[in-house]
C-alpha cells in the first residue's frame, strides 16, 4: 500500500541498507516521527489499532496477534512511510527470529558405567529403608486392637464427668450370696463413687454386664441409661433404677431402700 498522499510531503530517498544497525521498530518510528505523524493519524489511515502499530515500533511482538499478521503489519506501515516493504519485511524477519519462543526440548539423560551408583550407596539405602520400616511399625502401627464404645449421651457431655477404662475384675458373676448387685439389661454408661469421692467405675457396660456393689456406706450411682440397669438383693431381682435413657445422678445403692420400695411397688 503505498499512501504517501497521507504524508505531510513526500519523504527522501532512505537508503535502508545504512540502517542495519537499527531495529525495524527504530526505522518505523523515526520516520513517522520525521513525517509529524501520531500513532492516531496512521491509525486512521491504514486501520491499523495503534495500540499494535505501538507493539510494532517497540518489538513487542506478544502484543501482536501473530507472526502473519505481524509481517503484514510491517509491509503496510512500511509503505505507508515510503520505505520498501519487501526489504523491511526481509529486516523483520531477520531480527524477529531471536524473539520467537524456542521449545524447551529435553532428552532423556543416558548414564554410563562410571555414574551409576557404588555398591556402597546402594547398601547404605537398603539399611535406612529397613530402619524407617522398623520405625514405622514400632511407633506407628498400633499394637492391640481397641474396641469402640458407643458415643456419651449428649445430656452426659455437658458434665464434667470423665469415662476411665474399669478393671474387668471389678464385674463379676451374680451370686445369690452377694448383697447387692447391678445387672445390665442395655447398654449404659455408669459411674460409681464411694463416700470419698473417689470413681470406683466410670465407662459404658455392655448388656449382660454384672457389677458388685461394695458393701459400704456412702456409695453413689449416676448413670446415662436408668432403664438398662437393674438391682438384685440377695440374688432376688428388685426393679430398674429409672426409665430407658434416662439420665439420673447421685443415686444412693442402699440395698434397704431398694428393697423397701420393691415391697412398696
Amino acid at each position: 500500500m503505498s499512501s504517501l498522499e497521507h504524508c505531510p510531503e513526500n519523504p527522501p530517498y532512505i537508503d535502508l541498507d545504512s540502517y542495519k544497525d537499527m531495529s525495524v521498530g527504530d526505522i518505523l518510528r523515526k520516520t513517522r516521527e520525521n513525517y509529524g505523524q501520531s500513532l492516531a493519524e496512521v491509525e486512521g489511515n491504514l486501520r491499523i489499532r495503534s495500540s499494535q502499530l505501538d507493539a510494532l515500533e517497540k518489538l513487542r511482538l506478544d502484543k501482536l496477534p501473530g507472526r502473519v499478521y505481524a509481517i503484514g503489519f510491517v509491509r503496510s506501515y512500511s509503505e505507508y512511510l515510503g520505505l520498501d516493504g519487501d526489504k523491511m519485511v526481509h529486516l523483520f524477519k531477520a531480527q524477529s527470529v531471536g524473539k520467537r519462543n524456542k521449545p524447551n526440548l529435553q532428552f532423556p539423560v543416558t548414564y554410563d558405567e562410571n555414574n551409576a551408583p557404588s555398591v556402597a550407596i546402594i547398601l547404605i539405602s537398603l539399611v535406612g529403608l529397613v530402619l524407617l520400616i522398623s520405625y514405622w511399625v514400632m511407633y506407628k502401627t498400633p499394637t492391640k486392637y481397641v474396641e469402640s464404645i458407643p458415643p456419651v449421651p449428649e445430656v452426659l457431655k455437658k458434665t464434667s464427668v470423665g469415662l476411665v477404662k474399669f478393671p474387668k475384675e471389678k464385674l463379676e458373676v451374680v451370686r445369690s450370696s452377694n448383697k447387692m448387685e447391678l445387672v445390665i439389661t442395655q447398654d449404659s454408661w455408669v459411674e460409681i463413687k464411694n463416700a470419698e469421692g473417689k470413681k470406683l467405675i466410670s465407662q459404658v457396660l455392655k448388656t449382660g454386664d454384672k457389677y458388685i456393689v461394695p458393701d459400704e456406706k456412702g456409695i453413689l450411682l449416676t448413670t446415662g441409661n436408668a432403664g438398662g440397669v437393674t438391682v438384685f438383693v440377695d440374688g432376688k431381682k428388685i426393679k430398674a433404677i429409672g426409665k430407658s435413657s434416662q439420665v439420673m445422678r447421685d443415686v444412693k445403692l442402699i440395698p434397704e431402700n431398694f428393697s423397701k420400695n420393691a415391697d412398696n411397688d
